[in-house]
């Protein structure tokens, strides 16, 4: 039987994710930066965290607009991932 474990990932970290993005982001390269994150277990989640923290990357984004180069892309991969979800 595997032994389940919670994981906390510091806010820091997931801030670096957003600003590291540069024009997409995919389900591997997200579950690969989780990975990382994790001594390298593969971790799963709720469908309803993901969701959440799309939503949260999707926000502060647009607060951040001005100073991402990138940022009508990003938003399309958003809605593009939420569309998985």
């Amino acid at each position: 039987m595997a032994l389940i474990k919670d994981r906390f990932i510091p806010r820091e970290e997931i801030s670096n994710l957003l600003w590291g993005m540069d024009n997409e982001i995919s389900t591997h390269s997200l579950s690969m930066w989780l990975k990382s994150q994790t001594d390298d277990e593969w971790v799963v989640v709720p469908r309803e965290f993901v969701y959440i923290a799309v939503s949260f990357f999707e926000e502060r984004a647009t607060q951040f607009s001005k100073h991402l180069p990138h940022y009508k892309e990003m938003m399309e991969e958003f809605r593009t991932v939420k569309k998985y979800l």
